[in-house]
């Protein structure tokens, strides 16, 4: 008779979980034999087993539910700007009702919307060549050339092309983990789509 691998007994056992519980002497010999070892009981680890998996879950399911609410609260604030883009038509006030209803609403240390200048090519070149886009750590230099602030991570939105910049949209963070290169720029994306229209429309 041919000797079952371990694999074998695994793999049996995936495909027919209710084997054990059909089988309770079994389980019982199996937990007579840990205890004589001084190991933990089958019972006992997969209670553990599934205690752990219940934390994962809840883990996950709390992570999922701040995702949700974060998006929410970016989706009310950028359809607020929206609105604003419809009703004004002045870059300067335009610029400051941004920034103030994105600063308030969505936690940034600051939020500016910059009308292009020579001075703001070197950031393009540097930062934005590539994505139009950039999340994350920067120099003193340049937080300098486009905040009021120091600040520990920054995101920057190219509004235009590369070659026909219009402005950059920015925003700044203390932590230095609020702006990252796996940040969703889904909603602001669509949105400096929309100032690149404005944009254009009024200058």
């Amino acid at each position: 008779m041919n000797t079952l691998s371990e694999q074998q007994v695994v793999a049996y056992l995936e495909k027919n979980t209710d084997f054990l519980l059909n089988n309770p002497d079994l389980l019982d010999q199996l937990d007579a034999v840990s205890q004589q070892k001084g190991t933990v009981s089958l019972a006992i680890r997969q209670q553990q087993i599934l205690r752990k998996k219940n934390q994962d879950l809840k883990q996950n399911l709390d992570s999922l539910i701040q995702i949700a609410k974060k998006n929410e609260s970016i989706f009310k604030t950028f359809s607020s700007c929206y609105r604003d883009l419809m009703l004004i038509n002045d870059f300067d006030e335009l610029a400051k009702q941004l920034n103030n209803v994105i600063s308030k609403e969505l936690a940034v240390k600051e939020s500016k919307l910059i009308r292009f200048e020579p001075k703001l090519q070197s950031i393009i070149t540097h930062r934005l060549n590539d994505s139009k886009t950039y999340l994350g750590r920067t120099t003193l230099d340049e937080v300098k050339m486009l905040f009021n602030e120091t600040c520990q991570s920054i995101a920057l939105y190219l509004i235009g092309d590369v070659d026909a910049p219009l402005g950059i949209l920015a925003f700044s963070s203390d932590d230095p983990l609020q702006f990252t290169p796996s940040h969703d720029n889904t909603f602001i994306n669509e949105f400096v789509q929309a100032l690149k229209i404005k944009l254009i429309d009024i200058s």
